[in-house]
């Protein structure tokens, strides 16, 4: 009898996935890789910050770990450029490396490298509902950057969303100033707001600064593009390792204080261009946002579970308006929707969503 039901109940489990197969489609499977990829970075870089640790425990580098990160990257997109793209052979990649049009990514690989290195210290200093929210002024420094430097027309509706989105972080950043640190008494939340700023600013400028680039060359995979990016992003990582950590290293090893926590930090860093350029792919910006909305509400409630953060009723109109304006800015104008755009336009586009 018992039996009878699992296979009745399999059967109709079965019947429910075949009848909707959209349940599992590559754009839903993508969005929710995309959530997971964000919430879990961000609270498994909390946690090896703020974790107790034994009195002779060595705490891990965050250099090693940002040059750690990009290694991999450029594993993962090496691979990806020999597989799917047939013409390509490990002479004709290398050579890639060495092109006129490969050193201009070094200033937004430094951007990029400071952007990661102060990602650590931001979420060691802020607690992770503060840091999710004031993060997203990314979006603010982006849409000022393009129209600096690209030149971009930006829609009233846009204008509207900035306005919020300014207004919702400052909201929580003042919200958050009236409160001492949650997890320890070494941790300085000035500090923290100051990396998360430097954060949205370098991610604005790089952003933009490779889109410009990238519009004035010539065509080439997205893979490749992020094999240069992530080599340039080795080197210039190297320097703060062999300079500033260098005698720390030298005591305790490269890898010190590495963990099953900091080794998802380095697999889920290495994987987001490829969980958000699949995202684009099979979604959109819009869909993107939406993720994000949803990371930063889903990382803030397991926060409060987890290290009980406090949140107080001007921390949520804050983040209220600062996930409402994200959405608005995501919003496109009709006539930008029908907008049919060349590969190279599709393939910049999802290059530049993706780092």
């Amino acid at each position: 009898m018992d039996n009878s039901k699992a296979d009745t109940l399999g059967a109709a489990m079965k019947n429910t996935i075949v009848a909707n197969p959209s349940i599992f489609s590559a754009k839903n499977m993508s969005i929710l890789a995309l959530v997971f990829q964000q919430v879990a970075l961000v609270l498994m870089i909390r946690h090896s910050k703020v974790r107790k640790t034994e009195e002779s425990a060595t705490m891990y580098v965050t250099s090693t770990v940002v040059v750690a990160a990009e290694c991999l990257k450029l594993v993962l997109n090496l691979t990806l450029e020999l597989v799917l793209v047939k013409q390509q052979s490990f002479v004709s990649i290398a050579r890639g490396f060495v092109t006129p049009e490969s050193l201009k990514l070094t200033i937004p690989a430094l951007l990029y490298v400071i952007q990661n290195n102060v990602l650590f210290v931001a979420l060691g200093n802020l607690s992770v509902p503060v840091y999710q929210v004031t993060n997203q002024g990314k979006l603010l420094t982006t849409a000022v950057c393009s129209r600096l430097m690209l030149n971009k027309q930006i829609s009233n509706l846009q204008y509207v969303s900035l306005f919020v989105l300014a207004a919702g972080v400052s909201i929580v950043n003042l919200s958050s100033m009236d409160k001492k640190g949650v997890a320890s008494d070494d941790q300085n939340q000035f500090l923290g707001l100051i990396a998360v700023g430097l954060s949205c600013v370098t991610s604005g400028a790089s952003g933009v600064y490779f889109e410009k680039i990238l519009k004035s060359t010539e065509e080439i995979s997205v893979y490749m593009r992020n094999c240069q990016l992530a080599v340039w992003s080795i080197l210039l990582g190297l320097i703060p390792v062999f300079g500033y950590d260098f005698p720390t290293i030298q005591q305790h090893g490269f890898f010190a204080g590495y963990d099953a926590v900091v080794v998802g930090v380095i697999c889920c860093q290495a994987g987001t261009g490829l969980i958000v350029a699949l995202v684009m792919k099979y979604a959109d910006s819009i869909w993107k946002g939406f993720a994000t909305s949803v990371a930063v509400v889903v990382a803030t409630l397991m926060s409060i579970f987890i290290w009980d953060a406090r949140v107080d009723h001007w921390f949520v109109i804050g983040a209220v308006m600062v996930m409402w304006a994200v959405h608005l800015y995501s919003k496109k104008p009709a006539a930008t929707k029908k907008k049919d755009m060349t590969k190279k336009e599709s393939e910049i586009e999802t290059l530049l969503e993706s780092v």
